[in-house]
């Protein structure tokens, strides 16, 4: 199944290259602990790690994992980072962890939606700003990977044949941003401000759309209301020209 799902990878992005490495599932928690010795941040709360100077992925040994179902997204994820390492230098850290999350099949619905709450309170970084290291804060690690996919997405939904074209480039392990640039006809910083205008019309989108769907779902009770409130009125002007009838009445009579 692993091998299936490195497969069903190259299929998705037309390019079948030779990747040598290693995968290593460490025996227990000590043996795992060791190996991320010395790394601090995000890579303390990892399932797995790639090291590319050995060209290996770690992974912690199944009966230590929070979610054992996880296992085959997160050796995927862990092959992209291996596969990226063998076809070019200087990737940002961005495009690493965008082609992990996004084909490994980690971008679900809810992520992208806690991401678009980030967006709009501001916790969100510029790709510029992702290219060498995560965030410090920990509340901007999900956003970090949320907006990685995003722009991975992005590229890969509305620009096919340039991703495509991407991977011809990488003959001899071409810089990145070289390779880029011949396949997009733009560089990685030019990229970052249009995709910050693409999520920005996104989400503006999303959110009108949302508020629509609020007031469909409310329209029921919106109606019911507006129905009570007619009867209401109406029940009042009848009371209102009953009124001066009976008055006359009594007038009469007396």
């Amino acid at each position: 199944l692993i091998i299936a799902d490195f497969n069903d990878f190259h299929r998705r992005i037309a390019f079948y290259p030779e990747v040598m490495g290693d995968i290593i599932i460490t025996p227990d928690r000590e043996y795992y602990q060791s190996v991320i010795a010395g790394h601090s941040g995000i890579i303390e709360f990892s399932e797995a790690l790639y090291k590319p100077s050995e060209r290996t992925i770690y992974i912690r040994n199944p009966r230590d994992l929070s979610d054992f179902t996880s296992l085959r997204s997160i050796i995927l994820h862990e092959y992209i980072h291996l596969f990226l390492d063998t076809q070019f230098v200087n990737i940002p850290l961005w495009f690493h962890e965008g082609m992990a999350v996004f084909f490994s099949g980690d971008l679900s619905f809810e992520r992208e939606l806690r991401y678009a709450r980030d967006f709009l309170l501001g916790n969100s970084l510029p790709l510029n700003d992702m290219v060498y290291s995560y965030p410090e804060s920990r509340i901007r690690w999900e956003s970090f990977y949320a907006k990685s996919a995003l722009a991975v997405k992005y590229l890969y939904n509305t620009k096919r044949e340039e991703f495509y074209t991407l991977w011809d480039y990488s003959e001899g392990r071409e810089d990145f941003s070289i390779a880029f640039f011949r396949a997009f006809n733009l560089t990685p910083r030019q990229f970052s401000p249009l995709l910050e205008d693409h999520l920005r019309r996104r989400f503006r989108i999303e959110i009108l759309l949302a508020f629509t769907g609020v007031v469909w779902g409310l329209l029921p009770f919106i109606l019911l209301f507006a129905w009570l409130r007619k009867k209401w009125l109406n029940r009042n002007i009848r009371k209102s020209w009953e009124l001066p009838s009976q008055t006359e009445d009594q007038n009469g009579e007396v």
